[in-house]
């Protein structure tokens, strides 16, 4: 346990300093956004002492721990308005559009793997490797246009973009949904093709359980372990990788956040955004540790 704190400790202030010396190594000055480019050099001098922007790099760095461990994020220094109060309505919608990408890949994805595995070598199986395969190769940039054009505009049957009505979501759930579905169908299948070919499995035939407590009381349960790994990595990848997919579609969560503070060089909101999804990644492997040893007792005592 103290290992793992102490790389969850390492792992965060690794990811503080690398972001912070990043966004300042971009070119742009957030001084020169706010005022624009006929702004005089003393309004921009007066701006930037302000904004502590005309202190050296370490002051700054240190500034913005101290504030962290006081658990102050900051605020925009574009709006003013308090990070906090950012991230109560930005990092929810995040959240909430993950789950429901994760729910959909996996009532998609391992249905799916667990067909093609039983019919594995036939054409079932040939069918849904190759749907799967080109799911996986589709990126978010062109499937997300290509769901929006035909459910929305051409069938009008969701809403093109916005949040502002609760059917919205589900334009961007599926756009991820469906590739992380794709990940999951193959996975599901090549790790219960596996475990099929076991001794205890076929122990269980022999004592005369039918094919459907087999498969779903022993080798499905097995095969677990590898689907939990995959998961576990792609809902922090979802947090992380929404950006495309909110910005298409308004979506007003951290990714379209991230993207909006990085165009505007508002350093303390980009600091955040990349401080909140490292934790989330951080924490979400924390829990897939923490199934692992509930799907496999081997390592409960590891």
């Amino acid at each position: 346990m103290i290992s793992r704190l102490f790389g969850f400790f390492t792992v965060i202030f690794g990811v503080l300093v690398l972001t912070f010396l990043l966004i300042h190594l971009v070119p742009g000055d957030p001084v020169e956004v706010m005022l624009g480019e006929s702004a005089s050099m003393a309004d921009r001098e007066a701006l930037r002492e302000q904004l502590g922007l005309n202190q050296p790099l370490i002051t700054q760095f240190g500034t913005y721990l101290n504030k962290l461990a006081h658990g102050d994020l900051g605020q925009s220094i574009h709006t003013k308005t308090p990070i906090t109060e950012l991230f109560k309505t930005r990092y929810p919608a995040s959240v909430q559009l993950a789950l429901l990408s994760m729910l959909i890949g996996l009532l998609v994805g391992v249905p799916l793997g667990v067909y093609a595995a039983l019919k594995a070598g036939r054409w079932q199986d040939v069918v849904v490797t190759v749907v799967s395969v080109r799911l996986s190769a589709m990126p978010v940039f062109w499937l997300g246009p290509i769901l929006m054009l035909v459910f929305a505009v051409w069938l009008g049957w969701l809403p093109v973009s916005g949040m502002d009505e609760p059917a919205a979501i589900i334009l961007p759930a599926l756009t991820l949904g469906f590739g992380l579905s794709a990940i999951l169908t193959r996975m599901t299948r090549t790790s219960l093709l596996e475990v099929l070919n076991e001794d205890f499995i076929r122990t269980a035939r022999a004592k005369g359980l039918s094919e459907r407590a087999v498969i779903v009381r022993h080798a499905l349960r097995a095969a677990l372990l590898p689907i939990v790994t995959i998961v576990g990595l792609q809902m922090g990848s979802l947090l992380a990788g929404t950006v495309i997919t909110e910005t298409i579609f308004s979506w007003d969560g951290i990714g379209r956040l991230l993207v909006e503070s990085i165009e505007k060089r508002d350093y303390p909101v980009t600091q955040a955004c990349v401080l909140a999804v490292a934790l989330s990644y951080v924490v979400i492997n924390f829990l897939t540790d923490i199934a692992y040893r509930l799907v496999d007792p081997r390592m409960r005592h590891a």
